[in-house]
Parts: C-alpha cells; structure tokens; sequence
C-alpha cells in the first residue's frame, strides 16, 4: 500500500484548509496611521469591508466572492479570495450567464493579456453595457482600440461576421481568470500612469518621508532631485498619509507618463548649521528653524 505522504518517492504538497477571504498584512493601513487608502471598501458593492477600526474587516457573511476588491487593491492584501472565471472565443469576452459584472481594472487586463476587443451580451444586460461604456472611455484616453458590443442573434455593426456571430458562443471556447490588483494593470500598461502625482513645491519640506514609505519607489528622494514616477504609482496613498504639510497630492489618472525630475539644491542652515536640500538655491533656513518663530530654536 502506497504510503500517505510519499508516492514514487516524491514528497506531495501540503494543502491547507480553505480560508475564508480577508485582508493581510500586506495593506498600506498597517504601514501609516494616517493612511487614507479604501479601494477595497469602495470596490465593494455589498459592504462586506469596513474602515470602522481603521484598518479594513472583511465581513464573510457579506462577501459575494465577486473580486472586484482584489482588482482595486493597490498592495495585493486581499486573501482567499479569487477572480471570477469567464468564458472567452478569440477575441470576444461572454457576459452570458455572469453574475458578476467584472470592474473596469479586470476589463483591462483581459483587453492587455486575451487581446479582447467584443464583449457578447444579452439584450437588455444594461450593467454589462455601463462597464463596456467606462472601459471604453479608459481605453479612448490611453490610445486603445475600444470594444464591440454583439448579441448572439448576431446582430451587430459589422454584418460581414453576421453568419459567425450567430453561431452558439459555446463552440470552441476558453475560460480564464485574470491576474488581479492595480499591480498587475501596471505590469499590463507599463507606459500608462493611472495615478496622477502632484507635489507642491511651495508646501514641501523635503524630509523624504514620502520617497522611504512608497512601497512602489514612484517618489524617490536624492540630493539632487525629487524624481515622481507617476507610472509606477498604484494609488496606495501613503505618500499623502504619511506627508505632514499635505504637500503631495494622488488622483486617478489615465494618460502616458514619463518620470518627471525636481531638481533641489544642498543648503546650510544659517541658524543650526544642519545640512538640507531645497527646491531654491537661496533657502538659508531649515524646514524645522523656518517653523520656529523669534530665534525659539537657538535656544533650546
């Protein structure tokens, strides 16, 4: 009798029990107390995920299993939980017998790594409709070709492919799921910036807690330039939570992004002597003397 852990030799694979979706350490709240991220709480439609206690619950007796947090996050933190499995032919996307209407971020991945362009809907699936209407007003800002939008009875604009369009959609089709997160849609546009990154130069001190807390090195500091590489923001908003005169500002975006250098110049301060770095070369005090009124840090 074959033994329970060894067959042919090689060791099988521990296979732990299912466990029920919810959010890992992997998420930017555990990383700032000032952390304003909610894509996961604002992705969900049924409100299985709270922001109460600051850092995100997931309510499995809500939970759809639908994914479209698993799209949204920007840190990959949601557990147990995978995305929705369609049905595909070449390059027409089924929205046939789809509980779940997939999210803009999932309708990209499939345009980038399936080479989708048609979605095949029922009449009258209005909710598949709006998603294929947002996706295509992305993909027109991004220089994307937009998707088509077929019936099974065929009918459509283009009436050359009449006959193949009125072929059941079950014949020689494929099922896949896509990779998730604002990571992975990243990986699939990596000329596309879907954050905008915007830094008031005027409000910042330049203290690099930003360019140390991005998990995604899209700020980094250096004594010769504030580098913002909007390309690789994922929208997690640590920048802004952890920035303390709220200098730098995160927004969705949808555009070709190029690194964008700020050049800064290394100072003295006249009054502690301490070494900084400034967008002006004619900076003479510190960011911690500019703050301290009446010569107050001189004599403490």
């Amino acid at each position: 009798m074959p033994s329970l852990y060894f067959t042919d030799m090689r060791i099988l694979p521990f296979i732990s029990p299912l466990m029920p979706p919810g959010i890992s350490g992997h998420c930017i709240r555990n990383k700032t107390q000032n952390g304003g991220c909610s894509a996961c709480a604002t992705a969900c439609q049924t409100g299985a995920i709270s922001l109460a206690a600051r850092q995100p619950v997931l309510d499995v007796e809500k939970c759809l299993g639908c994914g479209d947090c698993l799209f949204a996050c920007p840190a990959d933190a949601i557990d147990s939980l995978s995305p929705i499995e369609r049905k595909y032919q070449d390059n027409t996307l089924s929205g046939k017998g789809n509980r779940f209407v997939p999210s803009v971020n999932e309708l990209l991945m499939w345009h980038a790594l399936r080479g989708i362009r048609r979605v095949s809907l029922d009449r009258g699936n209005t909710a598949w409709q709006a998603a294929v209407v947002a996706l295509n007003c992305v993909l027109a800002r991004i220089g994307e070709p937009i998707w088509q939008i077929v019936h099974p009875d065929g009918e459509q604009v283009d009436h050359s492919r009449r006959r193949w369009l009125g072929r059941p959609f079950n014949q020689d089709q494929s099922s896949g799921r896509m990779p998730a997160g604002q990571r992975a849609v990243r990986a699939a546009f990596p000329a596309i910036s879907w954050f905008q990154v915007s830094v008031d130069t005027e409000g910042c001190t330049l203290c690099g807690a930003c360019s140390r807390l991005c998990p995604e090195q899209a700020v980094t500091l250096t004594g010769t330039h504030l580098q913002i590489d909007a390309a690789r923001c994922t929208g997690c908003l640590a920048c802004e939570g952890v920035c303390f005169p709220r200098a730098i500002h995160i927004k969705p975006w949808a555009a070709s992004a190029h690194p964008r250098l700020l050049p800064v110049t290394a100072c003295q301060c006249r009054d502690c002597r301490t070494a900084f770095v400034s967008f002006s070369a004619d900076e003479t005090r510190c960011p911690l003397c500019r703050r301290h009124t009446h010569g107050m840090r001189a004599l403490t």
